[in-house]
């Protein structure tokens, strides 16, 4: 099911135009560009054919801090576990680092491992995909923190607060940092992830969204 899902996505992509610029995390976008991060373009143009080294696997299912590497150790997501957590905070872990994972691969592939719904899944792919089309990548540290989940019924809500203020994009061919530095890399922000258990009993991801402005520093 999930394969079946991801050709579709696919070829919805193949089908619409690039982006003109990558938006805020989780945020959908809009014709007129509004609700969108500011341009980050390359300082000098990544030649062709260049690729990440693969990202290096790592379990999500520790306890305390835990920390997934990638890249060689050139990038890595801290993730702060609570002493006391839901199973499904590790869904919203999981789908946080697969969408890095796939800047520092150089593909797109490791979204194919998330359960997400056809309602998700374009947003995410297009915000991969703007990065990979320019030959960028991420270097330094991410954190999560304060993982929350809510259920109700077959539905169920994962809040967790993201820190990538240690992070930055640079092109994967030179290593240099891309500038000017998108505006959400600034502060921390509250990633929303809105889950459904569909009749397989698997928790599909329906719905994502961002708050800039929900979570403190």
């Amino acid at each position: 099911m999930r394969r079946a899902a991801m050709a579709l996505v696919l070829l919805v992509l193949a089908g619409c135009g690039q982006p003109e610029r990558p938006y805020s995390p989780g945020a959908e976008p809009s014709a007129d560009g509004s609700g969108t991060a500011r341009a980050a373009e390359p300082a000098e143009t990544p030649q062709e054919g260049t690729s990440e080294e693969p990202a290096e696997e790592e379990t999500l299912a520790g306890r305390g801090k835990e920390t997934v590497t990638m890249g060689g150790g050139k990038f890595r997501m801290e993730i702060d576990w609570p002493a006391k957590r839901d199973p499904l905070a590790e869904v919203g872990a999981a789908y946080m680092v697969a969408m890095r994972k796939a800047i520092v691969a150089g593909s797109d592939r490791p979204l194919q491992d998330i359960d997400i719904e056809l309602t998700a899944a374009p947003a995410a792919y297009e915000w991969v995909k703007y990065f990979l089309d320019r030959k960028q990548t991420v270097r330094g540290v991410a954190r999560l923190y304060d993982l929350r989940v809510s259920r109700t019924g077959k539905g169920a809500v994962i809040d967790m607060c993201v820190d990538e203020t240690g992070m930055r994009f640079v092109s994967a061919r030179t290593g240099k940092a891309i500038s000017p530095r998108p505006d959400w890399l600034d502060t921390p922000y509250l990633q929303s992830l809105a889950l459904h258990r569909g009749d397989d009993d698997v928790w599909w991801i329906r719905d994502v969204r961002a708050d800039l402005k929900g979570c403190p520093a």
